[in-house]
């Protein structure tokens, strides 16, 4: 009979961790925000309960719950390192997802998952065959505040150190302008050759819309040197693609 692996502390999201490394007042508890606190008051945790603390940029400690669940107590950071490749949970490679705007709950789905598959980012692109029904909705401050916190969640659920940005929506012309995608930027388009691994560094990886890319967007993403790519013989919903993608670049399956 196999021995059960040790459950994992639950881990909890501190913006501001890396300030209180840097307190005087070593003894001093650190507050939960009220979403925190509310989660763990979901999970059923109790004071003294051990948790991992993250602020989604690096820093990480170990610590107790206090408080009824609302703050942290005996806090013990853990070393941190200037390579993301060193930290629990992160890929060697850097992988930014431009991500076409589309129905919100795929878009979610895609965050949530790609997040989990180690993404490093995403940027929403507002393609020209978005619907604008989309773009005006993921434009939403609200909404960009959803997608950001399912970024956290997945990061906290999936054992990741560093959150993934979310940004946009943007046009193509206003990504490659503001210098958004990684130096190494592919299409995932099913005219290309198969997506192969990339060995460190950092990429991007340009995901459309139904219906693809319209060719002047294609045509402005290779002007900047950008390399089309398949992810294979079928036609892959946008969420589908980002973990198809993800997959192949992160871990190389």
């Amino acid at each position: 009979m196999s021995e059960k692996a040790p459950a994992r502390p639950p881990r909890v999201y501190v913006p501001d961790l890396e300030a209180h490394r840097r307190s005087t007042e070593e003894t001093r508890d650190i507050l939960l925000s009220r979403e925190e606190a509310t989660h763990v008051r979901s999970r059923r945790l109790r004071d003294g309960d051990e948790v991992v603390a993250l602020d989604g940029k690096g820093a990480r400690a170990r610590a107790r719950l206090a408080r009824g669940g609302t703050a942290l107590s005996s806090v013990s950071f853990e070393e941190t390192s200037d390579s993301p490749g060193l930290l629990p949970g992160e890929p060697a490679i850097r992988v930014t997802v431009l991500l076409a705007c589309a129905d919100p709950a795929r878009v979610e789905w895609a965050i949530e998952k790609g997040t989990e598959c180690g993404a490093a980012g995403f940027v929403l692109v507002a393609c020209e065959r978005s619907q604008k029904v989309h773009v005006a909705a993921l434009s939403s401050p609200a909404r960009l505040a959803r997608l950001r916190r399912i970024a956290v969640e997945a990061t906290k659920q999936c054992g990741r150190t560093l959150v993934p940005f979310v940004e946009g929506p943007e046009s193509p012309e206003e990504i490659l302008r503001k210098g958004r995608a990684e130096d190494r930027l592919l299409i995932a388009d099913p005219a290309g050759p198969p997506l192969a691994p990339v060995a460190g560094g950092s990429a991007s990886i340009a995901i459309g819309p139904e219906g693809g890319f319209a060719p002047s967007e294609i045509a402005l993403f290779e002007e900047r040197g950008a390399l089309r790519t398949s992810l294979g013989p079928r036609t892959l919903r946008l969420e589908t693609a980002a973990v198809a993608a993800l997959a192949r670049l992160v871990d190389g399956r």
